[in-house]
């Protein structure tokens, strides 16, 4: 993770971008790091931009929190605006605490009280996904989940905003609130117990997608019915 972020922020390109940032685009957090380019391991964040424009960008954020007294989870979702100002850099200045720096046609940084998060593009096209056929499939019935075709955890998705979670090996589950989120065409599932999950196909019995963690790199993954 570290070299990863050095080689985003010593890396120039001889491309001039100004403002011209491809438009309706998927870029993805790859988590945060200090001033000294030190991966900090527990600032959990999940965060997604779309250039919805050659000079803006929609950004999603999501949080997660358990209430201590009750047990209960909840997910919180934000949504805001970052337009980009005329700059001679490559460097554009958002609010007094955050400023915005693209590095490549791919990869990008955004600085936060000092805190740096790196963002990269997704090559991933906005399929056209049916909310209700997917909330149809996902809720209908137990799936089992498989990540890079490892089978760990079976999800039962139910209509009121909460997944069952029930590993495959051992005799134990939980629950927690979940989300379904539009983003501009992308649809996310966002729950607390797992990483984001970018749908990119839909089929009968069958939901493939990516699974977007903010530690890792992506991993291909399939919800299935039990069969």
């Amino acid at each position: 993770m570290k070299n990863i972020l050095k080689l985003i922020i010593i890396f120039v390109s001889t491309v001039s971008f100004g403002q011209n940032i491809e438009e309706e685009k998927l870029w993805r957090t790859k988590g945060v790091y200090d001033s000294l380019g030190n991966f900090m391991e527990r600032a959990k964040i999940q965060s997604f931009l779309f250039s919805s424009k050659s000079n803006q960008f929609y950004r999603l954020r999501t949080q997660d929190k358990l209430n201590m007294e009750t047990g209960k989870t909840k997910v919180f979702v934000y949504r805001d605006t970052l337009n980009l100002k005329s700059s001679d850099t490559k460097t554009y200045k958002l609010s007094n605490k955050e400023t915005l720096t693209l590095h490549s046609n791919d990869s990008l940084t955004i600085k936060f009280n000092g805190y740096i998060l790196p963002y990269v593009k997704i090559d991933q096209k906005s399929d056209k996904i049916d909310l209700k056929n997917l909330k149809y499939e996902l809720q209908k019935e137990p799936l089992i989940e498989s990540i890079e075709e490892v089978k760990e955890y079976q999800f039962t998705y139910k209509k009121n905003g909460i997944v069952k979670v029930k590993p495959l090996e051992r005799d134990s589950e939980w629950e927690s609130e979940y989300k379904i989120i539009n983003f501009n065409g992308f649809i996310i599932i966002q729950g607390i117990v797992s990483a984001p999950k970018l749908i990119t196909k839909l089929k009968k019995g069958k939901i493939s997608f990516i699974e977007i963690d903010y530690r890792f790199e992506n991993k291909n993954g399939e919800l299935n019915k039990i069969r």
